[in-house]
């Protein structure tokens, strides 16, 4: 078993996907400690909510590249929630929640009124799951 690994060792990919994996890792760590102390721990799950709205404006608008849209849209809530989430009434998670929920709310309701393609028949649970 060990030279088996160790012969998967001689590619490049796998060395480099595995110093990648353990630098990501690293990285993770320390910032997961940040935002969890914080109170910011659901925001990734919250701006992967915001992105799906903003792919759904994209895509009402008929944007041919939607990451124009939706790349400065989410960068721009993380700033805003990091920003003045710790000065309000309402503070890390919770602003994080609402805000996940209300976009992912508003690109659910853009896909049923303006459904662009036949895939989807008025019904995006349908074609998400």
């Amino acid at each position: 078993m060990i030279e088996r690994l160790i012969s998967y060792l001689e590619f490049p990919f796998v060395r480099y996907a595995l110093i990648v994996g353990v630098l990501i890792a690293l990285c993770s760590s320390l910032l997961g400690v940040t935002l969890v102390l914080k109170r910011f721990s659901f925001i990734g799950d919250g701006l992967s909510h915001v992105a799906f709205g903003a792919m759904a404006i994209a895509t009402v608008l008929r944007m041919t590249n939607e990451m124009l849209l939706v790349l400065p849209l989410t960068v721009l809530c993380a700033i805003l929630l990091l920003k003045t989430g710790q000065n309000t009434k309402i503070k890390g998670d919770a602003a994080i929640a609402m805000i996940s929920v209300g976009a992912l709310a508003f690109g659910y309701l853009l896909m049923n009124l303006f459904p662009t393609s036949s895939n989807l028949t008025g019904d995006v649970c349908s074609t998400l799951f």
